[in-house]
């Protein structure tokens, strides 16, 4: 399975979880690594979109395409289980006790959750302390072009 991320230059090789350790997420409370990764390559430019402030994305970004072996078991928040969450705009607390608890459980390597974004699609959370991490794999790094005209001006 492939699955994508946007990131600045610098992080692109960096699989640790880092950024999501030190700063949180949505899936993730602060000192909890994560790695956050999109199904589709387009998903991947939403995330960054919505985390953009003051219009400004950098000029750097690069598209990481991820390899994850079709052996290795996923676990799946259905969009039926956290509708509700879904809908309210301050449900981050809900999102991150879920996420803490399954990095916590070290049941599996891969959350599938819904986007916030597009619900119909998904989000693939990779727990980089879980030990199958190893297996996974970045395939392709290459520079990104951000289309200005998804900024509003």
């Amino acid at each position: 399975m492939l699955v994508y991320r946007i990131s600045g230059q610098r992080f692109a090789n960096d699989l640790s979880g880092t950024g999501a350790r030190l700063n949180g997420g949505r899936w993730n409370s602060v000192g909890l690594s994560l790695l956050y990764s999109a199904s589709y390559r387009s998903l991947a430019l939403l995330e960054i979109l919505v985390h953009t402030t003051n219009n400004y994305v950098p000029d750097d970004l690069m598209l990481i395409t991820i390899e994850i072996p079709d052996t290795i078991l996923i676990k799946e928040i259905l969009h039926e289980e956290i509708s509700d969450e879904l809908n309210r705009k301050k449900a981050q607390a809900q999102f991150q006790t879920i996420g803490d608890k399954w990095i916590k459980s070290q049941t599996s390597l891969i959350l599938k959750v819904p986007s916030v974004i597009i619900p119909e699609e998904f989000n693939y959370l990779i727990n980089p302390l879980h030990k199958d991490f190893h297996k996974v794999k970045i395939k392709e790094t290459k520079l990104f072009r951000f289309d200005e005209r998804l900024v509003l001006k």
